[in-house]
């Protein structure tokens, strides 16, 4: 462990509802609502749960028991790239809106 990288790190962390109005955008629906499972360590949990990376050049999405990535987002001039391969399975709570 690196004290000085893992402290820049931890700055940089937001939780996954600091990307919820951009994905809200490309999916076309409240993404709070959402409960993803990691294809890294099989852990489900809702999306504000996810480590959210914005500063770079573009979104990621990590998971917080494993920090394998489940979410990526890039901006191009003419497209907008989603990898969601770290993604095992999500779903909608349709009871609780």
């Amino acid at each position: 462990m690196n004290p000085e990288t893992d402290t820049i790190n931890e700055a940089l962390r937001l939780d996954g509802n600091a990307v919820a109005g951009d994905l809200q955008m490309l999916m076309g629906f409240d993404v709070t609502l959402l409960q993803a499972q990691c294809r890294h360590c099989r852990k489900d949990g809702v999306f504000a749960s996810l480590i959210a990376y914005v500063r770079g050049p573009g979104i990621v999405l990590r998971c917080p028991t494993c920090e394998g990535l489940v979410l990526q987002i890039v901006k191009t001039p003419t497209s907008v790239i989603v990898n969601l391969e770290g993604m095992a399975r999500s779903e909608i709570d349709l009871t609780n809106r």
